[in-house]
């Protein structure tokens, strides 16, 4: 396994980074969920509900990584 130093100021940025990005997915998270729920179409229902677990498998592996990586 790599032990790569990474200093505090550079751990700090990714985080605040990560952070926004992770922002961003749970709102596209919650418009999904909206949109899945206001689909009439099995099909396109199917859709949303596939789009939406792949969206909460990114965040999962954001916010792993941010609590590997950029710990504080």
């Amino acid at each position: 396994m790599s032990s790569i130093k990474i200093s505090r100021q550079d751990k700090n940025l990714m985080r605040k980074q990560l952070e926004e990005i992770l922002s961003i997915q749970k709102d596209l998270d919650k418009k999904i969920d909206n949109y899945q729920q206001e689909s009439v179409v099995e099909e396109y229902r199917g859709f949303w509900q596939e789009l939406g677990q792949n969206n909460k498998d990114s965040i999962q592996r954001v916010s792993r990584y941010m609590v590997r990586k950029c710990n504080r």
